[in-house]
């Protein structure tokens, strides 16, 4: 009677596994993609994502500029060493009101993460930077 009891319960569970779709089960599997939260800054929209595998890092990064009267506005990603001795950037740049420009990349250093949003001005200085956030 107890073999019995155990086989239906075995049975009942390899039936529900089997039940889950393929992409449930796959996306438990892979390293996953995390959301990028951008310092707010007036004006600017900014958002992202990245994967990070053992050697590399890959970062999407997209910035709007949502205030009238701003020349420009961007979303910046620092990927450094574990010392910070190195570091990559990418970053995104919007010109003009309403603008949204996207930029993807796949870095190398994988120790440390950190974002920033700036704020352009047409004669090529920066007059407002938000403080740089770290993500990891």
């Amino acid at each position: 009677m107890l073999r019995r009891i155990s086989t239906i319960a075995v049975s009942a569970a390899m039936l529900a596994l089997s039940a889950w779709p393929a992409s449930a089960s796959a996306a438990t599997m892979q390293s996953g993609t995390h959301r990028l939260y951008f310092p707010s800054l007036r004006g600017v929209a900014a958002w992202g994502n990245y994967t990070k595998t053992a050697t590399r890092v890959r970062i999407n990064v997209c910035a709007e500029d949502t205030g009238r009267g701003i020349f420009a506005v961007g979303a910046v990603t620092l990927a450094s060493n574990a010392s910070y001795s190195r570091t990559r950037e990418l970053g995104a740049v919007a010109i003009g009101y309403h603008q949204t420009v996207c930029r993807s990349q796949t870095l190398r250093y994988t120790a440390h993460l950190r974002v920033y949003t700036f704020i352009g001005s047409n004669t090529g200085t920066i007059p407002k930077r938000s403080s740089i956030k770290v993500i990891y």
